[in-house]
């Protein structure tokens, strides 16, 4: 049973149903709290059987727990936490949780920064059709402060989060079209991509239409 699109159960009820262990129903009850899902909304519930349930080895509450210890919803902000479960969840193989780790290694949360580690994570990301993982890999491959320089790469990765309308990557693949870098000059290409940037709600490319 999904919990997550079956909400037959009162919280109440789930809860009697999760006491025989099963860590998809106690995963359902945190969920419940956390959505407000015949209950109100108890951030700190949540954090509580969201933990019961990761610690059976459920990987999205691991991902949601993560998530509530990085914003401090229901517990203390703790950045150490959050990584620590956000780790969890990516050894599990969640998508959310792959990127993510990428950008705890990048920005330094819960853990030393390290870019190189970032970029492993990105690519993990990245081969399972995450978007925001390949825009993250192609802006490297353009700096090649980690990554190599190639500029290529850069084009097709971005290319392809473009076409799955993420407006970051349509004002990126406009650039390197403007500029001819990792494709062949095409200024035609380059108003597109950058319109549809701007359509999409990409401020810089909102701000040049205007300018």
């Amino acid at each position: 049973m999904d919990i997550k699109k079956n909400s037959i159960f009162t919280v109440e009820e789930l809860m009697i149903l999760a006491e025989n262990g099963q860590k998809d129903l106690i995963f359902g009850v945190g969920y419940y709290y956390e959505n407000g899902i015949r209950t109100s909304v108890d951030y700190a519930q949540a954090a509580i059987w969201y933990e019961k349930a990761a610690k059976k080895g459920h990987t999205e509450a691991a991902l949601r727990l993560a998530l509530l210890y990085a914003q401090g919803k229901g517990v203390e902000a703790n950045p150490k936490k959050a990584f620590q479960y956000m780790e969890q969840a990516a050894k599990g193989n969640d998508l959310n949780a792959l990127y993510n780790m990428g950008r705890c290694y990048e920005e330094g949360i819960g853990v030393k920064p390290d870019l190189s580690k970032a970029m492993d994570w990105y690519k993990k990301a990245a081969a399972q059709g995450d978007f925001r993982a390949m825009c993250c890999l192609a802006a490297q491959f353009l700096s090649g402060e980690v990554l190599p320089y190639e500029p290529k790469k850069a084009f097709q990765l971005f290319e392809k989060a473009a076409n799955a309308q993420i407006p970051s990557a349509q004002y990126n693949l406009s650039v390197l079209y403007r500029y001819g870098e990792g494709v062949e000059k095409d200024e035609e290409k380059a108003d597109f991509w950058r319109v549809k940037a701007a359509q999409n709600g990409f401020r810089m490319a909102i701000d040049e239409l205007n300018s």
